[in-house]
This record gives C-alpha cells, sequence and structure tokens, in this order.
C-alpha cells in the first residue's frame, strides 16, 4: 500500500516502490523473486564444487605462480575446472567432482596471462605416464639462448615442477614431489644435454595428480642471488594431470 506524504508517495503501489530520498519521489519497478528449477540449482552445487577445486589447486601452486598473476586468474581457472567437470557425464548433475573427470582439460592453464609459458618458452617437454607409475618429463637438447625469452640481467634459471595428489571432494592435497632443475647461462655455452626427470608415484594410487610448471630468473653476483620474476615475467602453468 502506498502512503501520501505531504505530496510524496512512499512504499508498495502495484508493480512500483515508490521512496523518497531527500526532496525527491523515486518510481522503480518492484523486484521480482526467480525461482529456480532442478536445473539450475544443480549447476549452481557444480559450479559452487568447481570453485572449492580450483582453490584447492591455487593454494597448492603457490610456490609456482608465486601471485604473480593475472587478476582474472581466479575466475578462469573456476571456468576451466567446471569446464573438466562437465566431461563426467556417468554421475548426477549437482554431483558432479573433479575426481572423476577428464583432468587433461586443465593442462595448459596459465595461472598468469601476463606472460604465457609457450611465449617465456620455445621447446615443450614431453609428458607421460609410465607402466611403473612414474611421471617422466624429458626434455630435449637445446640452445638456452634461442630456446628462452630471459628477462635483463638473468644469468642463470631454474625449471621447477611441483607435483600435487588432490582429494577434490574434501578440497585437500598432498605434495609428491618439488623439483627444481637449475642451469647457469654462460655467454657461448654448448646446448644443454637432453634431461629427464622422474616422479614417482606409487604411493597416490587412485588419486588425481596436477604438475605445475614454472620458470624462475635468477640473476648471481656472487654470493648473492636475486629472484627476477614480475607480474610480467613469471611463466606458470599446470604442465600435467593424470588419474591415477
Amino acid at each position: 500500500m502506498g502512503i501520501n506524504d505531504n505530496g510524496y508517495i512512499r512504499g508498495l503501489v502495484g508493480p512500483l516502490v515508490s521512496r523518497k530520498v531527500g526532496a525527491k519521489n523515486y518510481i522503480q519497478s518492484r523486484p521480482h523473486r526467480v525461482k529456480q528449477n532442478a536445473e539450475t540449482k544443480n549447476a549452481g552445487k557444480d559450479f559452487g564444487q568447481a570453485s572449492r577445486a580450483a582453490a584447492a589447486i591455487r593454494q597448492a601452486f603457490n610456490l609456482v605462480h608465486q601471485k604473480l598473476h593475472d587478476g582474472q586468474m581466479g575466475n578462469r581457472l573456476n571456468r576451466q575446472v567446471y569446464r573438466a567437470m562437465k566431461t563426467n557425464i556417468s554421475d548426477d548433475k549437482g554431483a558432479l567432482c573433479l575426481n572423476n573427470c577428464a583432468l587433461d582439460r586443465l593442462v595448459n592453464f596459465q595461472f598468469n596471462e601476463h606472460c604465457h609459458m609457450q611465449d617465456a618458452l620455445s621447446i615443450d617437454p614431453a609428458v607421460k605416464l609410465t607402466e611403473e607409475n612414474q611421471i617422466e618429463i624429458s626434455f630435449p637438447m637445446f640452445d638456452i639462448k634461442r630456446a628462452l625469452l630471459l628477462p635483463k640481467g638473468c644469468n642463470a634459471i631454474v625449471f621447477k615442477f611441483h607435483t600435487f595428489s588432490f582429494n577434490f571432494k574434501e578440497r585437500e592435497f598432498e605434495e609428491v614431489k618439488d623439483e627444481e632443475w637449475e642451469i647457469d647461462i654462460v655467454y657461448g655455452q654448448d646446448q644443454i644435454p637432453a634431461k629427464t626427470i622422474s616422479i614417482p608415484c606409487d604411493e597416490f594410487m587412485g588419486t588425481p595428480m596436477l604438475v605445475g610448471f614454472t620458470i624462475i630468473y635468477l640473476h648471481k653476483n656472487g654470493r648473492r642471488c636475486n629472484v627476477l620474476n614480475e607480474i610480467d615475467c613469471t611463466p606458470a602453468t599446470i604442465l600435467a594431470a593424470f588419474q591415477l
């Protein structure tokens, strides 16, 4: 019911709401309550689960993205996790979980859109899961000056591979291995020999496994070592994802 207050209408009149603000009378449409059906409710539950799974991934890989990422990284990861969850066409909608999905949809996710890994590194390491349940990351022989885009003053790099096992239902994760490969950069140096990094996973059978990959840029000066990474110079990606 509307009330005439000295020439001003206050309250509800039909589909309109009138209110007084200062010396003015404002009229607007009455807000409508949106009724959710079963489909929208289930989609909301699944997206909530995707957001919680993405939060676990972001937290686990803190040392990979180093909190040097674009402002939309969280939203981008939420959407990508949700896309991966939708590959599960066996479970009911509203009960989807990343534990039972095609994890390869997460591979090549970039934590930092300001610095894509494929711009920073011109070679692609080969990744496979062996019959012995080891993740193997293999680099070919490469010329470091041609294979990498280096910031000014960089005379050493570290390839960092951080591997975690996840239980996305409980939003839990456990470190499997934190592996680093440090390479000094010297004028006129020979090509870097091929190398394979192995990550044993026997203890984590039956769980989703993700490998984060970043490059740390260093300036070494005697005993001092400065990290050169900044937001426009920190490539970080999900290199591999396996359901063991």
